[in-house]
């Protein structure tokens, strides 16, 4: 945790008000000064109060019963306190105010620390209308006076978790070193277990961090673990060798997995709750040299899946893969390397067709993520249910729609390929570097010419970038060479938005890295008749290329170009992710 004080925040000037709360006499209730803020009126106020269970404030009653929203009581409070709304975004609180409050009384009173000088120790709070807990901090800190600034709820707790999460761990791994739990005893349910509190708070840190998966790694030393965000792996935390044993095996464990095992990979899943939800992880063992490894992927719930139009595709992109996925039949397939977002981009296309109307059946390796309204599918080629053999099965399930995981051999190619020509609409992965190759990967596994070109509706090909993060978005010089690589913009982007490559300089909200979430780059391959010509007549993949380029294809290097100079991603990152042209 940096000990500086946070670049984004100014304290206000002191004053008597703000160091010992508005009218030291009788506390002004939130309600009260909602209704003088005018937002929200008497009746409501009776409305809230009279169904607010105990335990519950009121503000959290007000929010539940969609009356206001947290910025709305977070700016009506400011402004009738005459004290400043926070913007805790990426801020790091110092650390030696942290150390002032214990985190049991900042979650009670719904407060995180912010910075400490000159015996004034600034707070955000939910409620700042709070005398009592400010009392409390004063008392407990040993600080001459408290400033206050207003903040919504859930930014706070989550601000707050985040400055109390170092602490926390450290403290949990010391106990565990004193207690020396044995490799057996972790698997008791006993959420006390200084282990146990360790893998949580591991799993609620990568779930904060948006971390696709969480790296468990022996070396000779202690246990490393890393996770991924952004596609990046970065340092979390290293253990102690006999803790990480432990947090492994308890990993193993929720995992429904053979502890006494080690010489031998596994596979499992687990589910955990983070904040009050739910949380699946697959979880992937492998023996190293030192031990070991534990992988463990973060799945999205069902319902958290982002839809098309949220993945960032180009609007020449999502219009007619759109359009495709309406059809009551023909193929449609999604191209890319192991982590491009070809599942995520087929499951928002699920989203899209699933309805109640509509027989959606799924063949997955693994199943990732638990689709409600989509009967899902986990092949298992130890028993023989291959993806050959469960589409064969599948076709004789009256599907509308049909996805298919991967298609890896030349009878799932032709039954795929087959299943879409007879009514179907099949949606599919396939292993290739562009959209044209994927046309010629089909004919190169046997399905035929004839009926790919009869059936195949668009190949989408994709690939993930990284996104300049918006709060440290800086104007980029590239060298020439990178230039020349990326290529110059088009006359539609002079003339839309004008030329403007960006890249991030690194802030707290991005951790420095200058990147803040991922976009999906994608060529998009629409079938006209001469190019079905061409696929009829078994042309190679060059002819196919130049086809699409008649035919208006847009590249993955143009599309990422296009990004690059509109300062969605930086211009190395259009030219790391996407090939160069041939």
């Amino acid at each position: 945790m940096s000990s500086e004080p946070p670049s984004s925040f100014v304290p206000p000037p002191a004053d008597d008000e703000q160091q010992n709360g508005p009218a030291r006499g009788r506390r002004r209730r939130i309600g009260e000064l909602l209704v003088d803020a005018g937002v929200i009126d008497d009746e409501q106020l009776r409305e809230a109060l009279s169904t607010s269970p105990p335990g519950e404030r009121l503000g959290q009653t007000l929010i539940r019963l969609g009356m206001v929203d947290e910025p709305q009581v977070a700016h009506a409070l400011a402004s009738q306190l005459g004290i400043e709304v926070v913007d805790l975004t990426g801020m790091t609180p110092q650390p030696h105010a942290v150390d002032r409050v214990p985190a049991r009384l900042a979650e009670r009173h719904q407060l995180v620390p912010l910075s400490l000088e000159d015996g004034v120790l600034t707070v955000a709070m939910a409620d700042p209308a709070d005398v009592v807990a400010v009392d409390d901090i004063r008392v407990v800190a040993g600080v001459r006076g408290v400033r206050k600034l207003a903040a919504p709820t859930s930014d706070i707790d989550h601000a707050r978790r985040r400055a109390y999460r170092h602490d926390a761990q450290q403290d949990v791994i010391e106990d565990a070193a004193a207690e020396e739990v044995e490799l057996g005893e972790v698997e008791e349910e006993d959420e006390e277990q200084p282990v146990v509190r360790l893998v949580s708070s591991l799993i609620s840190e990568a779930v904060t961090a948006r971390a696709s998966d969480i790296h468990v790694e022996p070396h000779a030393e202690g246990v490393q673990v890393r996770l991924r965000v952004d596609g990046g792996l970065k340092s979390s935390m290293d253990l102690p060798r006999a803790l990480g044993r432990q947090a492994i095996s308890r990993l193993k464990i929720m995992a429904a997995l053979d502890i006494a095992e080690r010489r031998l990979p596994q596979d499992g899943r687990a589910a955990t709750r983070v904040d009050g939800r739910k949380v699946d992880l697959r979880v992937s063992t492998m023996p190293t040299l030192h031990g070991e490894t534990v992988v463990l992927r973060v799945l999205p719930q069902g319902t958290e899946l982002v839809s098309l139009s949220a993945l960032g595709l180009s609007e020449r992109t999502r219009t007619p893969l759109t359009d495709a996925l309406q059809r009551p039949q023909g193929l449609v397939l999604v191209t890319g390397p192991t982590g491009s977002g070809k599942t995520t981009t087929l499951y928002a296309g699920l989203a899209e067709v699933s309805d109640p109307t509509r027989n959606v059946l799924t063949l997955e390796d693994p199943v990732e993520v638990q689709l409600p309204g989509v009967n899902q599918t986990q092949i298992e080629p130890r028993i023989g249910l291959t993806f050959a053999r469960g589409l064969r099965h599948v076709l004789r399930q009256d599907p509308d729609v049909v996805l298919v995981g991967e298609i890896r051999d030349r009878e799932t190619a032709q039954l795929a390929v087959e299943a879409s020509f007879t009514g179907h609409l099949v949606l599919a992965t396939l292993h290739t570097n562009d959209a044209p190759s994927a046309v010629a990967r089909l004919v190169d596994l046997g399905a035929d010419p004839f009926l790919i070109a009869s059936s195949l509706l668009l190949v989408l090909a994709q690939r993930l970038g990284r996104r300049v993060c918006a709060r440290c978005a800086a104007p980029d010089r590239p060298p020439r060479e990178l230039l020349e690589r990326l290529g110059p913009p088009t006359d539609e982007q002079r003339a839309a938005v004008g030329p403007d490559l960006r890249r991030g300089k690194g802030c707290r909200a991005c951790e420095d890295t200058g990147t803040h979430g991922r976009i999906a780059i994608t060529e998009l391959l629409r079938v006209t008749p001469p190019l079905r010509e061409l696929v009829v007549e078994r042309a190679a993949e060059r002819r196919l290329a130049e086809q699409a380029a008649r035919d208006g294809l847009v590249t993955l290097r143009q599309d990422a170009a296009d990004r690059a100079w509109r300062g969605e991603i930086t211009a190395a990152e259009a030219v790391r992710v996407t090939p160069d042209p041939g």
